[in-house]
This record gives C-alpha cells, structure tokens and sequence, in this order.
C-alpha cells in the first residue's frame, strides 16, 4: 500500500513515463479524466449513494448507518515476545549521540501560522505530518521495550496516528456480523484499550485517520473513511459530521473484494489554504471537503488506468498456499465469506506493489501554496499500447483554489517518470523541494515547476517514501539491504553514511541450527536458499532529534537478486544514529510491518502489525504440520499476529531526560548563532516548535525519573526550575542565558 514496502521486483507503480509524455512539463488543465468539477455540496447528501435533497442535511445512505460503538474488544493486550526474538537481538548502548543541528531548519510559514495543523509532537498522518517528512521533533529514548499488543486479529499495513488521548487506524478486512466490522477505531494511548470504533466497516476504507487541532473546541478532530463516506469525530467519540461521497457501492465491505481493495481510500490529507481535507482513492479519484462542516467542495479524477498488474510472486505453490492459510487464520473471522477467488496473500502483495490501481500511494499537500502532490499512472495509450493497463505514470501537481461555493482542482504539471515510482512525494519545509524515487534505486529531487533537480542512485529498490530532515539538507532512505543518508548540496545529491545494521544481531556458531531448520524446512517445500542468515532493513525509518528509527530483521533471502523478498525470523526495533549510522540501541520487535514507524509525544514508537514477508515462513509450519520437520520450525518462528504494538521508554527515565533536555538546548544555541540571517522572531521559528516539543518531553522524562528513584527529589526540583528558568529567558529574548541554563540542565543529567 502507499508506504508498503515494494517485498519483490518492482513493478509498472504510480509513475511510469518515458521522458517525452504529453503530460510533461508545466501548464494549466484538467485534473484528469472528467473534467475538476466544483460548486455547492450539502453536507451529508452528495451523489448516488445519499439521494436527493436540499435544506437542512438528513443523514442518508452510509452516514444513516453510522454509530460509535463505545465497547471494549474482546480480546486481551499482550505483552510478551514469543519465540527466539529475545536472544537474538543484541542491545545497544544509552549514550547521548553528538549529532546536532547547524543552520536553522527550512521554514513553513503556513504551518508555523495555522491553528490547524499540529507541529512536531507526535504523527497526526501517516508520514507524520502533511508534507511526509517523517520527522518528529523529539529524541527517541534508549531502553524501549514492548509495552502492548491489541487488536491482534486487524491487518494494519499503515499504522496508527496519535491525538492528545489516543491512537487511531483503520483495518483492511471488514467483516459483516463479526467484532471487526468497523470503518475506524480509537485506542487508548497508555493502556491500548479499545475506547470506540466507528461502525459499519465499508467497502474501500483505508488509510490511517488524519489528526488536526480543532480551533473550536481546543482538542483534537479525527478524519477517516472510506469509498461510500468520509467522516470526522472529536476524540470523545463525537460524530462532528460524515458525507456520502457518492462514489460507493451500497454492499458489504468484503462481499466485492476487489473493489474493497483496487478503489481503497489512501488516507486523508489537509489543505491548508482552503482549509478543505482531501480524500484520494485507488481509481484516481480526488475529492475535497470542507474541514469544519464536510461540505463536498469539489472532486477530479486522474487521467490515468490501472497499472499491469505483474506482482505475483515466483515462490513454490506449497509456500504461497501456506502463506494464504497464516493470513486467513489470523485476519479472517471463521465463518466470513470471502468471493471465491478472494486471495488475501496475493491481493496484499499486489496492493502493496501498486498493482492494477491507478494511485497506490499516499500524496501531499502543501501548506504554503495549493498544491497537491499525486503520484499516479498514465493513461493506457501513453505507454504506446493500448492493451488496457498503463505501464506509465507521473507525479502529478494539482491545485486546489477557491471561495464560497466554488473550489476547483486543476493539473498544474506533471513529472513523468521512466521506470516506476515507488514513492510517497515527500516535501521540504516552504515546498522548495519535493523528494521522491524510482524503482531504479535512484532519489530524486525536484522543485516547484517539476524540474528534476538532482538523482542519487543508493544501489537497491527505495522503500516507500524518503524522510526529509527540515534542516542541514539531509535527506534518507530506506532500502531493503540498509538506510542511507543523502546530503542535498543544492544543484546535486551526495551519499553520505550507511547505517550498519550488522551491529544489532549476535551472529556466529550459535545461529547454525537455526539456519539449518530453515533451510531445511523451505528446502522440503521446493525452495532453496543461501545458507546464510542475514542483517536486512524491513521498514521506512523515522526522523527524530537524535536518531533514525527503523525496523530491522535478521533473516534468509528468499531471492538472491532482490532484497525485498527477504524473510525475517527475528526483528528489531533499532534507533540508528543521525551522526555516523551507528547502532544507539535496539530491542526486540513483535512482529513485522509493511507501514510506518510512528513516534508519540514522549518519544514511544507505534507499529501496524502487518506481517506479509514472515507469512511465507508461519505458512511453512502450516504446510509441514506436525511432522519433525514442522514442529521444529514452528518453535523458531512466532505466529503472526497483527493489531498495534507500542514501545515505550521502561526504566532509565532519567537517561530518556538528559536526551530531550541537551536537544532542546542545541536547538536554542542552533537559534541563537544563526538568528540574524532571518527576518522572522523565535516565536515564528521551526526552532521555537521543536523547543516546545523538546521541553515537554523532558519535564515528562524528568517526572518518571523522579516516581522510579533514578532521581533525588533535591535533583529533580533544580532541573525543573532550569527548564522553567529556560521558558523564561526564551520569552524575554535572552537566548544565551536560556541556552546556559539548559546546557547545565544538561551536563548534570550526564
């Protein structure tokens, strides 16, 4: 799906043009297939699926059904990490990482300005914020450990996004008359408890729900939905409004598999100058609503047709079968009925690999202009052939403008690509530059008017989209074979380091029984592999202050020729540092994802357990049963299990404090060197944010340091009163004196 990772050889994705395409280049039109459309919308009754009608809205079609169910699941969190995970994860130090901000960060006036949208907390989308950045401005503290697992039967291949009380996501299999048939779900942020889901589920949700501020109320409002609605609630569970879009089909979410997941909802974006958000789906379709009141405003279609969908993969049929029996055990109610060619491996894999849709990405929108960033195919005739699939594509500019009662998209122009996209766009600060890639293994990076400024090529199949730092020019990405730094040096791209992923798994004689029940087993089943176990990176990694975080496995590669048909017998969560790419810590992950890493305000990390690589290993154990041979694979590898699972800091608070607070003080010294060569104040400063953000985490560090006994209360009290003091210099522009009341605050804590 849009951040799924690409698990085998690339495809025709979103993105595909030979460099000469009609579309290239900039320039007014149409958003795509049928011409943008706009004008006044009545909340609750647009189109086809709500009916006529006018005056006072009357909920119809799929927002009549709608009801938050405030009941709790009915299956326990788990806590524990079965199997092998814990001796084969290596841990790695505490130490306080020397990497530090130079120049001041690259600025968004709009998002620095908006009462809107949240800054630097914790992910409110699922790349973290509108632009894809990935990036929170928080430290990630060592000694993370499994705090929960819930909802261990939902398939979360995008994860979850956080509000002040809660976590919100979706699921990929709805199914009527079961627990699971429900289109968006609210879990508690401290015990993962289920606080409300959002029912009936429908056909084509997806995405994970977007977060803004709500200016109105002071909290925060959550949006979601699917193909036949789109929908906002307040935290509490309170329907703010829900509109039938008009583009659903009246049946069962599960009932028309294909259209449930080719026609999906890639999730919820804001635009900020319209203050609209926006819902694109799996077939092109691009609709804008109102942010407060749900009013359709206005809708497009992308010119473009389903791509070829080649994304089948070159496993023995003994293996696939398996793997569909895994999946269908953990993610499909007994007694669900599914079309008879419903395949869910297969269909995940395709999805995943952008087949036969025309978006399968997320998008971005820009705060500081009206643009929105689409990667999407091309129409059938650009690729030369008409045939009925498209093998091309581009990434696509549209616009949103407008007033009152009349809001219109247009395609502003287009970047062609030759080869595919394996990308979710992601923007710098302000929208000077837009990042993305091929599925050549090249970064690129282009400006407003759709120029290719610079490519870097990192050797291997780019996963999902690249993390874009605000400052200093950096810029990662994460491949199956490692993380990468790039530096954007203006006119040109440069590698920088390579994270060493080597350094998190213990290795040597104690791994060779392992591999050679895993060898042995898949040997069995018509498939050999190296001999060998390998370190591998399986997840996009995050951007916080002091470190990347991403997700690794120590595992076989079940094709040689492609990093991403690799299978993980053990994972790792592992914070990598932004300096060098060296390992800061690790601890042992539950299960696998093909989504994204999310951070919280108090640098806890929230995983979409969505296994799609270690399916092929568990359905090994299914085809091989209880013989010998299975019983011993089976106690290598854990089930699957899927849900969402939180890490959080357990124990060490104190060392969790001296992180935030030493990082908060770089930032004002960051602030205080560079501030002449800007026009704007501290209080208008990306610095300022990060500072808040950096603060906070801090003091709440300092709190559970304080209840655990890693902290005298005569220490606890002085450093307090230094980030008081701090706050206080801030505000009177004494910058030095906040900066050397930090630095102490600093240097005690170590």
């Amino acid at each position: 799906m849009q951040t799924m990772h690409r698990w085998m050889a690339t495809t025709a994705l979103a993105g595909m043009v030979a460099g000469s395409m009609a579309l290239s280049g900039c320039g007014g039109g149409s958003g795509g297939a049928g011409s943008p459309t706009a004008g006044p919308a009545t909340p609750n009754v647009p189109a086809d699926d709500a009916g006529g009608g006018s005056g006072k809205p009357t909920a119809t079609g799929f927002c009549a059904d709608v009801t938050v169910d405030f009941a709790g699941a009915p299956s326990a969190r788990a806590t524990d990490l079965p199997g092998s995970l814990k001796f084969l994860v290596k841990d790695g130090d505490s130490r306080l990482s020397l990497f530090s901000q130079v120049g001041l960060a690259a600025r968004s006036p709009g998002i620095q300005s908006s009462p809107v949208i949240p800054r630097g907390q914790g992910f409110t989308t699922i790349h973290g914020n509108l632009i894809n950045s990935d990036q929170v401005d928080l430290t990630i503290p060592g000694h993370l450990a499994l705090q929960w697992t819930v909802e261990p039967n939902l398939y979360q291949p995008e994860g979850v996004t956080a509000g002040d009380v809660g976590y919100y996501g979706t699921h990929v299999f709805p199914v009527t008359g079961t627990d699971i048939d429900f289109s968006m779900i609210a879990l508690d942020k401290t015990s993962g408890a289920r606080r409300w889901v959002v029912r009936p589920g429908q056909i084509g949700q997806g995405g994970t729900p977007l977060v803004l501020n709500d200016p109105a109320t002071g909290g925060k409002q959550v949006f979601s939905g699917g193909l036949r609605a789109v929908f906002a609630l307040g935290e509490d569970g309170q329907v703010a409004w829900c509109t039938n879009t008009g583009l659903g089909i009246n049946t069962e979410a599960t009932s028309d598999f294909d259209t449930h997941i080719k026609k999906r909802l890639w999730g919820i974006n804001y635009h900020r100058p319209t203050d609209s958000v926006i819902a694109v789906y799996g077939d092109g379709t691009v609709l804008a609503f109102a942010r407060e009141t749900g009013a359709l405003r206005a809708r497009t279609r992308i010119d473009g047709d389903p791509s070829v969908d080649n994304s089948g993969l070159n496993l023995p049929e003994p293996i696939l079968a398996g793997a569909e029996t895994a999946m269908r055990k953990q993610f499909i109610p007994e007694g669900a009925q599914l079309p008879e060619d419903a395949r869910v491996f297969d269909t995940i894999i395709s999805v995943a690999l952008g087949g036969d849709m025309v978006v399968s990405n997320y998008y971005a929108t820009d705060p500081d202009s009206d643009r929105i960033w689409i990667a999407a195919t091309l129409p059938d005739r650009a690729d030369g052939e008409e045939d009925g699939v498209a093998r091309f594509g581009a990434l696509h500019a549209l616009t949103l403008t407008g007033a009152g009662d009349d809001y219109r998209f247009a395609n502003d122009c287009s970047i062609p690509f030759e080869g595919g996209s394996a990308s979710t766009p992601a923007l710098l600060p302000g929208g000077e530059r837009i990042y993305t890639s091929d599925n050549e293994g090249h970064a690129l990076a282009f400006n407003q008017r759709c120029e290719l400024i610079w490519s870097v090529d990192v050797g291997d199949q780019i996963l999902g989209s690249l993390a874009v730092s605000p400052y200093d020019h950096q810029v990662y990405a994460a491949t199956g074979s490692g993380v990468f730094q790039i530096i954007d040096r203006g006119t040109t791209g440069e590698l920088g380091w390579s994270a060493r992923l080597d350094d998190i798994f213990q290795g040597g004689p104690l791994l060779l029984p392992v591999l050679e029940t895993v060898t042995g087993a898949l040997n069995s089943l018509g498939l050999s592999v190296p001999a060998q176990l390998q370190a591998s990176n399986i997840e996009i990694a995050a951007i916080s202050e002091n470190a990347l975080v991403l997700m690794a496995g120590l595992g076989v590669q079940m094709d040689p020729e492609r990093s991403e048909v690799f299978a993980p017998l053990v994972m790792s969560l592992t914070a990598v540092d932004r300096l060098n790419g060296e390992i800061l810590h690790s601890t042992p992950a539950r299960e696998e994802s093909i989504a994204v890493i999310g951070v919280d305000d108090d640098g806890a990390v929230t995983i979409g357990n969505s296994p799609l690589r270690r399916a092929g290993l568990v359905g090994a154990t299914e085809v091989l049963g209880d013989g010998l041979l299975g019983k011993a694979l089976a106690g290598l590898i854990p089930p699957l299990t899927g849900g969402v699972s939180k890490y959080a800091p357990a124990g060490h608070h104190d060392l969790a404090a001296r992180d935030a607070v030493c990082y908060a003080a770089r930032k004002v010294l960051a602030w205080e060197v560079n501030r002449d060569k800007v026009d704007y104040a501290w209080s208008q400063a990306p610095e300022s944010t990060a500072y808040a953000a950096l603060s906070g985490q801090g003091r709440a560090m300092l709190g559970r340091a304080l209840a655990e006994g890693a902290l005298t209360s005569e220490d606890y009290s002085a450093l307090m009163f230094a980030v008081a003091d701090a706050d206080e210099r801030l505000r009177a522009a004494d910058y030095r004196g906040a900066h050397a009341r930090l630095s102490d605050a600093c240097q005690r804590l170590q």
